[in-house]
């Protein structure tokens, strides 16, 4: 029986336009790896298809891609999806990561104690840059590469079977690899800002619950 996958990939601003085309590589590793991939996106990022995708799939890992803070997560244009004193059961027997600012702090925590295996997410704002000249092709795009590669190593990781710890590991690799590289040009014209928003990535983000699940 197939592993699956289930992402999240909302509409309504240019940071979500970034996250659904960066979400491609993620979808490709997975099918690439013979996942099954429930793609909620668009209008379909919404609370009551993914409560009724997940009480009939069950789904291993759980990507959510959009807005949120300390206590939600949120979908298309910003209708919330998991609120951390109403559903977050539903979360219930998945891995789970947020890209998405704050949800670790509150939501994640929560996620865990109701049975959630790992919840990989940060505590504080998700941040990430882009080149005004690359809007129209986010995936090539080298600023914003600097933020969500780093962000699609979790998902990556997960998907070749490696631990949700490992998986987090990995992904904090990629932050300092890309931390180093801007160090070495930081007198460059834009770099102060983006080691900054490097660094706060790769500091707030965590992971709670078991280590060692897998997918």
């Amino acid at each position: 029986m197939p592993k699956i996958l289930l992402i999240t990939r909302p509409q309504g601003d240019l940071g979500l336009k970034y996250l659904e085309h960066w979400s491609e590589k993620i979808i490709d590793a997975a099918k690439n790896k013979g996942a099954l991939v429930l793609d909620l996106k668009h209008k379909r990022a919404a609370r009551k298809e993914l409560e009724s995708v997940i009480r009939k799939k069950s789904p291993h890992i759980i990507i959510f891609n959009g807005h949120g803070d300390y206590d939600l997560l949120t979908g298309q244009f910003q209708e919330p999806l998991v609120i951390a004193t109403e559903n977050v059961q539903i979360l219930a027997g998945s891995i789970v990561y947020a890209v998405s600012c704050r949800s670790a702090k509150i939501l994640g925590e929560q996620a865990v104690l109701k049975s959630a295996k790992a919840y990989i997410g940060y505590k504080e704002n998700f941040i990430f840059h882009y080149n005004e000249s690359s809007v129209y092709k986010p995936l090539l795009d080298e600023k914003a590469k600097l933020f969500l590669e780093p962000s699609n190593q979790v998902a990556i990781s997960l998907l070749k079977g490696r631990t949700a710890q490992e998986s987090f590991v990995s992904s904090q690799k990629f932050w300092i690899r890309n931390l180093q590289k801007l160090l070495v040009k930081q007198y460059e014209p834009g770099n102060t800002a983006l080691i900054s928003s490097v660094y706060h990535n790769f500091k707030h983000q965590v992971c709670l619950g078991n280590g060692n699940a897998v997918m």
